[in-house]
């Protein structure tokens, strides 16, 4: 699901929406059909303050609709695979971690399928089919910076990782840039400039680790490195902010 621009009524309109279809409102199902930009814009003062906050205001008991969903197993994630399929959605890796994350994140649990191919190609698909997506070379890596860029997307290395992650590892191999930073270089693009781009604020904090948190991640210092937040991680160490990590999650009202 493409990034959207989010008001107070399209936000409350897409919750009355997803509610008469009978989906879970909860954050973590949310996260599972591609919302989390809606649930983090929700939390924002100038919105509802809170995802609970919004809910209430479209006319609905949290309680009542945020009731958990039926517990995984693998035949509904490959039903699941079957029907994203059938819709036409882009299923390689990167794209299905970014629009449906919480299923690719059962789906390669050790106890389920072990990786995304595997459960791929257990749903019957041919997963060349899908991986066609991530096939890149030099030209195509500049030409997709340059969409980007045009675009007015953030380029910084954090930013790019954690919405483009295939597209970053693809730039930083020896075999086409070796770095993020000479790929960007080499479209054309100053590489100072969009690095210093910083959009860590308390308030973006807040928002993403509750969205993380809700979509079932682990917010453990450990696990924000390998999903690529060191530089939301410096910010909530700065004495502006929280001065430490663990001031930041606990502000959030979540455990790490």
């Amino acid at each position: 699901m493409s990034r959207r621009k989010w008001s107070q009524e399209r936000i409350i309109q897409e919750i009355r929406r997803l509610q008469a279809e009978g989906h879970s409102l909860s954050t973590r199902s949310m996260a599972e059909m591609g919302y989390s930009g809606m649930v983090t814009t929700s939390y924002k003062p100038s919105f509802f303050g809170s995802w609970r906050n919004a809910i209430i205001a479209a006319g609905y008991d949290p309680k009542e609709v945020c009731r958990r969903r039926r517990k995984w197993t693998q035949e509904r994630v490959l039903q699941r695979i079957r029907e994203l399929h059938a819709a036409g959605a882009d299923l390689s890796h990167s794209t299905a971690k970014r629009d449906h994350q919480y299923l690719v994140v059962v789906a390669i649990s050790p106890s389920y399928f072990g990786s995304w191919r595997q459960a791929i190609e257990a749903a019957g698909i041919a997963y060349d089919e899908v991986s066609k997506h991530e096939r890149w070379d030099r030209e195509r890596i500049v030409q997709r910076i340059r969409e980007l860029h045009a675009a007015g997307e953030a380029l910084s290395h954090e930013e790019a990782k954690r919405h483009h992650g295939a597209l970053v590892s693809a730039a930083s191999s020896p075999r086409y840039f070796g770095s993020w930073g000479a790929a960007v270089t080499t479209a054309g693009i100053d590489y100072n400039q969009v690095r210093k781009i910083n959009r860590w604020t308390r308030e973006t904090i807040l928002a993403t680790l509750r969205e993380l948190h809700g979509s079932g991640e682990a917010v453990s210092i450990g696990n924000m490195r390998r999903l690529g937040y060191r530089g939301m991680m410096e910010a909530a160490n700065r004495p502006a902010n929280f001065g430490s990590w663990a001031a930041a999650v606990k502000a959030a009202a979540l455990d790490a």
